[in-house]
């Protein structure tokens, strides 16, 4: 059975210590992979485009083969409209 930990946030922008926390948990937890799920409308805080922080979030976390973004909550913006 695999084992998959679920990092959700705005990254706005995504960054390094994203990185660190990620890979320091999935390794401490023997996780298969972590998924990073950009929120689409957060409520606590302005930010840019959902579509540009999930584009960011590709970019960033492209590097490490254990790493997966998600963009289930851009759906769920669409649907909400």
């Amino acid at each position: 059975m695999k084992r998959f930990g679920i990092f959700g946030g705005t990254f706005n922008p995504p960054h390094i210590a994203h990185s660190i926390v990620a890979e320091s948990v999935r390794q401490q937890l023997h996780l298969d992979k972590i998924i990073f799920i950009p929120s689409g409308n957060p409520p606590l805080k302005e930010s840019i485009s959902a579509d540009h922080r999930l584009s960011m979030a590709n970019l960033a976390f492209a590097d490490n083969p254990e790493f997966e973004v998600s963009d289930i909550e851009m759906h769920n913006i669409n649907e909400r409209s």
